[in-house]
């Protein structure tokens, strides 16, 4: 059997913790961002959003990684490499696109499975538009209500992005969380109109180097907007902070 490398750490998970990742390397990435490896030996229960999440958001920060690896020493680094806080800043927000579907659904699922509890009037509503009167009707016969909805959830958010405030507030809604960003905003004792802007800005930024290639292109010759690795680092702290703030209200409540 080969011999270990002295730098592999090897965590093994007992039943009752978290999923345990194996870092290969155990290398920080720069501004403090833990770094995922590519690596990963994932143990203990099944997959969560806020999992999915994690693994999303490590790719933004192996970006950062990758940037300073590049970069070396060099006291200015090459003008391509830019590139890489451009694509962690598109990588956040998809990080936070997963999160939100993917929560939405399993907090439907758990809504549902409450026999006790009222539903959300707008998630009333979508199912019965989904599921039409005759749909109802079989899933009662065959007692598989939740199934049907979740995959006719999944069916409608295949067609949809969750970037952007407006869309990830209505999403909200439908699990009966009415004004997400304030809460969060409370919670986590931010300004909430900052905290907005914030996530327009990036968001905004995000379609820009997604369909722009990241240039103004109402210049003539089109000009290239500048970003830095602070921008990239403030993106991915923002998102990490609405989702770990998410995750915390159902242990408020």
């Amino acid at each position: 059997m080969p011999k270990e490398s002295a730098r592999m750490k090897v965590a093994v998970a007992k039943p009752s913790e978290a999923p345990v990742v194996a870092d290969i390397g155990g290398v920080q990435s720069p501004g403090g961002l833990p770094a995922i490896s590519n690596i990963q030996a994932v143990m203990g229960p099944p997959m969560t959003d806020f999992r999915i999440f994690e693994l999303c958001i490590g790719r933004a920060k192996n970006l950062l990684r990758i940037f300073e690896k590049a970069h070396g020493k060099k006291s200015k680094p090459e003008r391509f490499l830019a590139d890489a806080h451009r694509a962690a800043i598109v990588l956040a927000i998809s990080a936070l696109d997963a999160y939100i579907r993917t929560y939405v659904i399993t907090k439907i699922r758990e809504i549902l499975a409450n026999k006790h509890g009222s539903l959300p009037p707008g998630l009333a509503e979508r199912i019965k538009s989904f599921l039409k009167d005759e749909g109802l009707l079989e899933a009662a016969r065959n007692d598989d209500l939740l199934d049907r909805v979740e995959k006719a959830f999944k069916k409608d958010f295949e067609k949809k992005s969750f970037q952007g405030r407006e869309v990830i507030a209505a999403s909200m809604q439908l699990v009966g969380i009415n004004d997400v960003f304030h809460e969060v905003a409370v919670i986590a004792s931010k300004n909430e109109d900052t905290l907005k802007s914030d996530l327009d800005r990036f968001t905004t930024r995000r379609h820009i180097i997604a369909h722009r290639g990241d240039y103004d292109l109402e210049q003539v010759p089109p000009r290239e907007m500048t970003v830095t690795k602070t921008d990239a680092e403030e993106c991915i702290r923002l998102v990490s902070l609405i989702v770990t703030t998410i995750e915390t209200m159902g242990n408020i409540k």
